[in-house]
């Protein structure tokens, strides 16, 4: 009985651990084509998406690459394939030089000018207090002034 429990064990492993295979259309190397190419449903993500439980259209264009790939076309082919059929949009336009540093020179920006306002603030000299040696005839004139106000 212990081995009949033991094998009926190993071939529920077993099935559970095919079941957990990746496709073979889901593969890096089909991977790495479709992030090259955006997704035509809208989604504004590549072809590489891994949304759940997973875009029609892009395990569609997958498996097309992946035809393509067996049919012994090199990834530059592939990629003039899909341009050739749904134009140059298709392609993915990576950020330029100043795509990549953009960011990082405005957070280098912005934390220089936040330093600058902060020592600009503890720089700044304190203002003057008023001291017991007030003028007479200014505090009078400030008095006159005042009443003419109400």
């Amino acid at each position: 009985m212990p081995e009949l429990k033991t094998s009926l064990l190993i071939a529920v492993l077993a099935v559970l651990a095919l079941a957990q295979t990746t496709p073979p259309w889901d593969t890096r190397e089909i991977n790495g084509i479709a992030a090259k190419l955006n997704c035509n449903c809208g989604c504004k993500q590549n072809m590489a998406c891994q949304m759940q439980p997973g875009c029609p259209e892009c395990k569609r264009n997958k498996q097309k690459m992946l035809a393509m790939r067996q049919a012994g076309m090199t990834e530059s082919q592939i990629l003039d394939q899909f341009v050739k059929e749904q134009g140059k949009d298709v392609l993915v336009v990576p950020p330029g030089a100043m795509g990549a540093v953009g960011p990082y020179a405005a957070l280098t920006l912005g934390l220089g000018l936040v330093i600058f306002a902060i020592r600009r603030l503890l720089q700044r000299k304190p203002a003057v207090t008023a001291s017991a040696e007030v003028d007479p005839a200014v505090l009078e004139k400030i008095e006159k002034d005042l009443a003419k106000l109400d």
